[in-house]
């Protein structure tokens, strides 16, 4: 017994002088950047461009007058490596349902490849989901480092694959200096390592599904209660967004956009995140990317209330029926999540006091959950207008109706003004992109929320506009400015999404030219496109049907079948309206 405790001793000794040396060796390194010096070997020369959903073009420093625009070359920073592969175990997930609001951001991509490409990560003590965490006495580079799910082994998806093996979660991370600013460098695929427990609250949601029969092949799922499921794995449902064939995931998803594809995201994000002088709105798209590599979507699913662009849906809201269990979907092959990624949450471990990291913004800023501290919810300070009093200053004179708009959704006190195209009154029944019925309550879109200043108090939970605040993170040893999940507990002790979700309506920081989305223009009233969001827009032919449904070309034409197309088949295969396909097909040919 005491040879064990005296060899434990040691153990722990060797890991913290270790730990200090790794320090020092990463602040020198640092110091070497900032004065113009960069690691031996660690230059890039290798630039390429390949696809993807995100955004990170090259940072340039702005040349002298006359020359021409320099190549950067990012050197390594760090080059302190992992040799083990952070793989999360199986664990169960508290299935709620979440309700979150909508923004809007383009997205384009340009890769940048080091050449040596040197993956970074410090050591981290390993935990009971295999999820790395922070060390407390890591530099802040080193500890924003150790938040990334790394899967340096390329351990392949469960079920997602191509043409090749698709690995998991995240594949490097590494700092690289670009004219003297450090940025996080990642890449990864896009696909996380979810396992999921099938518990109670899952079988009663996937059990009292309004359109059930519809949306399982079977007319009811698959699983059981107690069932490990996989990312990608069958449980049962009728998934019009790709085929029923190995590697597809098909029968994951519900009806509606097509499955998740391999990304090979390359993003950077600034270590240093400075606040920007004008506030960015966030957009349609990748907004930024969880820890374990995935999309980080805000809250809007590119749609309106009568295609008007006046009122535009909250995604969690209107796509509740058409997210997996987890809760994400795809947009065009991008998994994402638009409000709390519940099964990341799960992998990361469900801590009552300060959540970790669970990803990070374009704009470099980092997003813990929705913990601040024991037994303490971050608490949003965007609540919900009062349609219901005539005289209430958010309302619009008439109980019930929705026939104004906030002047400034940051200041109810500046007023509202009148709108000539109003949105549904409180209560309306409202049909979803996926054909499910939805109640427009007070909350459904994004226009009705505003920012109650009086609740960003200083107090720990409080949050400014931005859903953020300063404060204390996991690892870090001085305050850091960070987003939060932002959730609310019931009477009963579950919990719910609340708008904003996580970030929004606009960025904190600034976004650098290798931003992963090229934002808005800083105001709320910056409107999303109505051909945006999780559905392509709608054409005047069969591929823009397609895609728009989340289908195929050759699955739309089956639906159709021979003309003239049987309308009400084609949508009952399809999980939409009559009507929607009306609006999205060819209009037939005139006599």
């Amino acid at each position: 017994m005491g040879t064990n405790i005296t060899n434990r001793f040691l153990a722990a000794a060797l890991l913290l002088i270790v730990s200090l040396a790794a320090q020092a060796c990463a602040a020198s390194k640092l110091t070497e950047a900032t004065t113009g010096a960069s690691p031996s070997g660690s230059t890039a020369s290798d630039i390429a461009s390949t696809p993807s959903a995100l955004t990170d073009s090259s940072v340039a420093k702005p040349p002298e007058p006359g020359t021409p625009t320099p190549v950067p070359t990012p050197s390594v920073v760090s080059t302190t490596t992992v040799s083990t592969t952070q793989t999360p175990t199986p664990t169960s997930i508290a299935g709620t349902m979440p309700v979150a609001p909508p923004t809007a951001t383009s997205a384009a991509t340009a890769t940048t490849t080091a050449s040596p490409t040197v993956t970074t990560q410090p050591p981290s003590p390993p935990t009971s989901t295999g999820v790395p965490q922070p060390l407390a006495d890591l530099s802040p580079e080193q500890a924003l480092l150790s938040s990334w799910m790394l899967n340096v082994d390329d351990i392949p998806a469960a079920v997602i694959s191509d043409a090749s093996v698709v690995p998991t979660d995240v594949q490097s991370a590494e700092l690289v200096d670009v004219y003297g600013t450090t940025y996080l460098h990642i890449r990864a695929s896009g696909i996380p390592s979810y396992e999921t427990t099938i518990s109670q609250d899952h079988i009663d949601f996937l059990d009292n599904r309004p359109r059930q029969a519809h949306d399982f092949m079977g007319g009811s799922t698959l699983v059981s209660l107690e069932d490990q499921v996989s990312f990608g794995e069958d449980i049962g449902y009728r998934s019009t967004g790709c085929e029923d064939v190995p590697g597809s995931g098909y029968g994951y998803w519900p009806p509606g956009p097509a499955c998740p594809t391999s990304q090979d995201w390359e993003a950077r994000f600034p270590v240093d995140p400075v606040k920007a002088a004008e506030p960015v709105a966030t957009g349609l798209g990748a907004i930024g990317l969880w820890v374990n590599g995935t999309a980080i979507f805000n809250w809007s699913d590119g749609q309106s209330w009568q295609g008007e662009r006046v009122w535009w849906n909250l995604a969690p809201a209107a796509e509740a029926y058409d997210l997996d269990i987890c809760p994400g979907h795809s947009a065009m092959g991008t998994y994402h999540h638009h409000s709390n990624p519940t099964c990341l949450a799960d992998q990361l471990g469900y801590d009552w006091y300060h959540s970790p990291i669970y990803g990070f913004a374009a704009d470099g800023v980092p997003i813990a959950g929705p913990w601040v501290s024991d037994n303490t919810l971050a608490r949003s300070s965007w609540r919900v207008r009062d349609y219901a009093d005539p005289d209430s200053a958010t309302g619009c004179g008439v109980a019930g109706q929705r026939t104004c708009l906030l002047v400034d959704q940051t200041d109810p006190a500046a007023g509202t003004v009148t709108t000539d195209l109003p949105g549904p009154d409180i209560g309306t029944a409202v049909t979803s992109q996926s054909g499910n019925a939805f109640l427009a309550d007070t909350g459904w879109f994004m226009q009705d929320w505003y920012y109650d200043a009086s609740l960003n108090d200083a107090s720990p939970m409080a949050l400014d506009e931005h859903n953020g605040h300063l404060g204390t993170l996991p690892g870090f040893t001085e305050p850091r400015y960070h987003y939060h999940v932002t959730q609310e507990q019931r009477p009963d002790g579950s919990l719910v999404d609340v708008f904003p979700y996580y970030v929004g309506p606009t960025l904190w920081g600034e976004l650098h030219d290798s931003a992963l989305t090229g934002g808005g223009n800083g105001t709320l009233d910056r409107q999303p496109p109505e051909d945006g969001g999780d559905a392509p827009p709608p054409g005047n032919n069969l591929q823009a049907a397609a895609e728009t449904l989340g289908v195929s070309v050759q699955v739309l034409q089956d639906a159709l079948g021979p003309p003239p197309p049987d309308l009400e088949r084609a949508a009952e295969i399809l999980g939409a309206t009559v009507e929607q396909l009306r609006s999205l097909l060819p209009a037939p040919p005139r006599p």
